[in-house]
């Protein structure tokens, strides 16, 4: 995009993310450096992320309290570099223990340094706040249409949306975040190699910290409900293996309800 159209009003793809519990994460960062850099470090890889493809991208991101903008060209570059920067996003923060929510759409809007408005800012926003409700980054209508538009159009875009995109039971789209992570563990097997894998690592780290938040709410229906509805995206997509044979070395998260009853239950006589 040219210089002369940065102050233009126009269609672009528009991405808004929720950081859950990030006063909480503030308020610890306050007393530990090295927690403000983790922060600083996943918010500022939003900007990193390199353009999965040729063509104009356009990336544009912003940050306030715990809400991100983020808006991109309405191309197909466009959209999935803004996908795949709010996907480093989450992954980055998962480390942390931290979830996020968004929504993305395409629509009108104006993006400058200092300045977001626009009915595709209002519109994410919305989505946002009214229908992802859980831990997902849903894609609105525009979006979903444009991503199926692209995929008609060239292998790589169906690659991209064959993997990175799934439906939830509620029938909305949304960005499938583990996609690498599902990758490396469906692999298979316990040879030193997969065991010593940085990511092997990093997902036994995200296991084991999300089996804590989930212990921990057990009597916070709020909080529990979103870290419920992300245990079973983990169980489903990362910790089931295509091969009911093959069990993957980074394992489930327990959920309530699941554990096992060992002996007969007691009977009841009347």
């Amino acid at each position: 995009m040219g210089n002369q159209e940065i102050g233009t009003y126009q269609d672009r793809v528009v991405g808004f993310v929720d950081i859950l519990g990030f006063a909480d994460l503030v308020r610890r960062a306050d007393k530990d450096p090295g927690l403000r850099d983790d922060i600083a470090e996943a918010l500022g890889k939003v900007r990193r992320v390199a353009s999965p493809g040729e063509g104009e991208s356009d990336l544009r991101a912003q940050n306030f309290s715990d809400s991100l903008i983020l808006s991109a060209a309405d191309t197909p570059n466009g959209l999935w570099h803004l996908l795949l920067s709010i996907d480093a996003l989450a992954w980055n923060l998962l480390q942390l223990g931290v979830l996020i929510r968004g929504a993305v759409t395409i629509g009108g809007m104006r993006h400058e340094t200092d300045l977001v408005f626009g009915v595709g800012v209002n519109e994410a926003a919305r989505l946002e706040s009214t229908v992802a409700k859980m831990p997902r980054i849903i894609l609105g209508a525009r979006a979903f249409d444009a991503a199926d538009r692209y995929a008609n159009r060239s292998e790589v875009w169906s690659a991209y949306r064959n993997s990175r995109l799934l439906r939830d039971r509620d029938g909305v789209w949304y960005l499938n975040y583990l996609n690498d992570i599902a990758c490396f563990n469906h692999q298979g097997g316990s040879n030193s190699d997969i065991l010593q894998h940085p990511l092997c690592e990093v997902g036994k780290q995200i296991q084991s910290i999300m089996q804590s938040k989930l212990d921990r709410t057990l009597d916070q229906p709020e909080i529990y409900a979103k870290v419920e509805w992300f245990a079973r995206y983990w169980n489903e997509v990362v910790a089931k293996h295509p091969d009911p044979a093959i069990t993957p070395v980074i394992g489930e998260l327990r959920l309530a309800g699941m554990e096992t009853r060992h002996g007969a239950l007691p009977f009841r006589s009347f």
